[in-house]
């Protein structure tokens, strides 16, 4: 099983990786500077947005390897992800705000 090692991916599969979760990241951002949600010329939020996305992206394409998927699977997936990392990380944080909440109504 050393194809699903990444130590032993190529440069191409370590791209193709980063650069679908990179993209997902990107696209991210321009939605949210679509809405008005951020201005366009907030690098800050952009690099934030495409690590957030590069990491959770290549996480899930790392999965899918792991699962034997088809490269391409990955790769969308991976886009995906990573489109999906900030978001996911907000949601992560409203309930774990939402139990702290609960807890310290139950404390009083």
């Amino acid at each position: 099983m050393p194809e699903k090692d990444p130590t032993t991916w190529t440069a191409t599969t370590w791209v193709l990786a980063l650069g679908m979760a990179f993209g997902g990241g990107v696209v991210n951002w321009y939605a949210k500077v679509r809405r008005g949600h951020t201005r366009a010329f907030n690098i800050i939020e952009l690099i934030g947005e495409i690590f957030t996305s590069g990491f959770v992206g290549l996480g899930v394409f790392m999965l899918l390897a792991a699962l034997d998927q088809p490269v391409g699977i990955c790769a969308a997936a991976s886009g995906v992800g990573g489109h999906m990392a900030t978001r996911l990380l907000f949601a992560i944080e409203r309930a774990v705000e939402v139990y702290l909440d609960n807890l310290a109504k139950k404390g009083k």
